[in-house]
């Protein structure tokens, strides 16, 4: 664990003292290194982490309108209301996650268990979740460094879609919310934007 993780560590365990349950979001652009930065948290200290990817509005949902919203491609309306609201109020409950490929929401589960709970991904800073959220962390890389990331994991079709439509939907959804605000830990430090 590097210095930066052990102070982000060290904040998120001050939290702990004071709170029973803790919320934390990890936003940030695509490609930035959210995903890493949540299994590591979630590892160093047992927590639970939730995917805004398993939260995309369904297909049939996905119009234009919807996307024409900041945001709109996050199912933050079931988001909210299946894990969000009910794991933070510490309330037993069940939540499905949907995949996107196969457009079909998966079996039921049991809310995580424990007080550390990691909601990972874009659009995790919407109001809705703000509103419960105690850590925010932002995670950014130059966009070098992303769309290397990218170039590695996607097809060019993909690659082609991720900046046609993915990209500007996430930028739009920052500038609309101001983000990040002040109100949100950098990662790392200094927050390298580009």
């Amino acid at each position: 664990m590097n210095d930066q993780t052990e102070e982000l560590r060290n904040r998120i365990d001050e939290a702990r003292k004071h709170m029973d349950r803790v919320l934390i979001t990890i936003d940030g652009p695509c490609a930035s290194g959210k995903t890493t930065l949540a299994k590591a948290l979630a590892e160093a200290l047992g927590a639970a982490v939730i995917h805004t990817d398993e939260y995309v509005v369904p297909h049939a949902r996905k119009t234009p309108e919807r996307l024409a919203v900041p945001g709109g491609n996050c199912d933050v309306e079931r988001l909210t209301r299946e894990v969000v609201a009910p794991w933070k109020k510490g309330l037993p409950g069940k939540f499905r996650r949907y995949d996107c490929r196969a457009d079909r929401m998966l079996d039921p589960e049991d809310l995580p268990e424990g007080d550390v709970l990691i909601l990972e991904g874009s659009y995790s800073n919407l109001p809705p979740i703000r509103e419960y959220a105690d850590l925010r962390i932002f995670v950014n890389r130059p966009w070098e460094i992303r769309e290397e990331r990218l170039r590695r994991r996607e097809s060019e079709a993909s690659l082609r879609r991720f900046r046609e439509m993915w990209i500007p939907l996430e930028n739009a959804y920052f500038e609309a919310y101001g983000l990040p605000d002040e109100g949100c830990i950098l990662w790392p430090a200094g927050g390298e934007n580009g």
